[in-house]
């Protein structure tokens, strides 16, 4: 009797403390290729962006005369560098996110999930409901970089840095200003985006 009271009461502890790791589990990157069937027209804009291209600017030789400029070396291969991985890829060393360019190429460079969070659970509520409202996509995590500057500002403001307007003024981040242009990210298809 003792040892079925036991067995009953492990494994009670056991189911309880799966649920509770699981609750506090973070919500996972899914990637952009997600996305694109239902946003073809945002994912072809943003393909096009510096943000699609922001892993290509790590390798050797690209963009030479801004690496002088911020005093980095031109020749050098910052793809493992990692503080210039936490911007220049989705989900840096994240569930689901970029963790090389060997294990997780499709997550180099800055995609969907950068400025609008890991999709894991929102993804569900788009999949589950295509009329769902942006406060149902916010209480299921999505982010919007366009309402938060604090999304962009994460890695446009970062201490990590070197590329800002002390070596060159292109480099001023101003959140409306980069809205307004909107060669950073991608064309607006509806109110939800």
């Amino acid at each position: 009797m003792l040892q079925r009271t036991l067995a009953i009461f492990v494994l009670a502890v056991s189911i309880n403390l799966a649920y509770s790791e699981a609750s506090l589990a973070k919500p996972a990157y899914v990637g952009t290729a997600g996305c694109s069937f239902c946003h073809m027209i945002s994912t072809l804009s943003w393909e096009m962006s510096v943000h699609a291209k922001a892993f290509e600017a790590l390798k050797p030789g690209v963009g030479k005369q801004e690496k002088l400029k911020a005093k980095l070396d031109p020749n050098k291969d910052y793809t493992n560098d990692k503080d210039c991985l936490k911007c220049h890829t989705t989900g840096y060393l994240e569930p689901g996110g970029f963790k090389s360019a060997a294990s997780t190429p499709k997550m180099a460079g800055i995609g969907c999930e950068s400025c609008h969070g890991p999709g894991s659970e929102y993804r569900g509520l788009h999949a589950k409901n295509k009329n769902f409202t942006r406060e149902e996509s916010k209480a299921a995590g999505q982010v919007y970089g366009s309402v938060d500057e604090a999304v962009c500002a994460y890695c446009h403001l970062s201490k990590d840095t070197p590329f800002t307007e002390k070596i060159d003024s292109k480099y001023k981040y101003d959140h409306q200003k980069a809205l307004d242009n909107r060669k950073t990210y991608h064309i607006k298809e509806s109110a939800k985006d």
